[in-house]
């Protein structure tokens, strides 16, 4: 299963467990017949605990994102670990045996310190990821991979994200911003992430064949169409 963002505070994590809450009650009938708790009845109060936790917690920062400009930041970070994905697919196919190019360009432009958190949804890891790709590029590494194979716009598509991210600043700083919350809200959005966690996991494996009702219960799914 997928891992959710980095900070079990975060508002797009709040958001996440929301958003698969929703689609555990929508489906609730069905997932009933695999665990005995799962009714009706827990699935609607799973829901309104944590929309009341949202009220309490998160209404400042949902209304910084409520302006559209976070739907155009959002996009641009999605778009940008796609591309992100397709030039570290493209390295590992042209540079197989080349294991210390891989090795050192990997380190230098970010993928070490921040793939795995940002194609797991931590945006916060993403943001840094397209900014440490953009300082740290050369145009001797640049064409030596295209060289190889991969288009030169590649990296012109990357770099660009990185530029439109900086524009967007806000939306990131709301998003990504934890809620002011005190021991007792800690904890309580704590238990929703481990309810929403353990939810997944079961119904992903019950949902094996069927994508678009897994992709439902699929964290990283579920942040990028927020």
């Amino acid at each position: 299963m997928e891992t959710l963002t980095i900070c079990p505070t975060s508002t797009a994590t709040i958001l996440a467990c929301q958003k698969i809450a929703k689609s555990f009650k929508e489906n609730i009938f069905e997932l009933s017949s695999i665990r005995k708790e799962w009714d009706p009845e827990y699935a609607t109060s799973l829901n309104i605990w944590i929309g009341d936790t949202i009220e309490k917690h998160y209404d400042d920062n949902l209304d910084a994102l409520a302006d559209t400009r976070y739907r155009e930041w959002h996009e641009i970070m999605v778009v940008g670990l796609q591309h992100l994905k397709v030039l570290r697919a493209s390295m590992k196919v042209d540079f197989k045996n080349d294991k210390e190019f891989l090795k050192v360009f990997f380190k230098q432009v970010g993928y070490d310190d921040y793939f795995s958190d940002a194609k797991n949804g931590d945006h916060l890891s993403l943001f840094k990821f397209l900014k440490t790709f953009a300082a740290n590029m050369d145009e001797e590494t640049r064409q030596k991979i295209t060289d190889k194979g991969t288009l030169d716009s590649l990296f012109d598509k990357i770099l660009g994200c990185s530029n439109q991210a900086n524009e967007f600043e806000d939306c990131f700083v709301a998003l990504e911003g934890e809620a002011n919350l005190n021991t007792y809200g800690k904890k309580e959005v704590a238990e929703i992430y481990t309810a929403i966690k353990d939810i997944c996991r079961i119904a992903i494996a019950y949902y094996q064949f069927d994508p678009l009702k897994r992709n439902q219960f699929n964290f990283y799914k579920t942040l990028v169409n927020l």
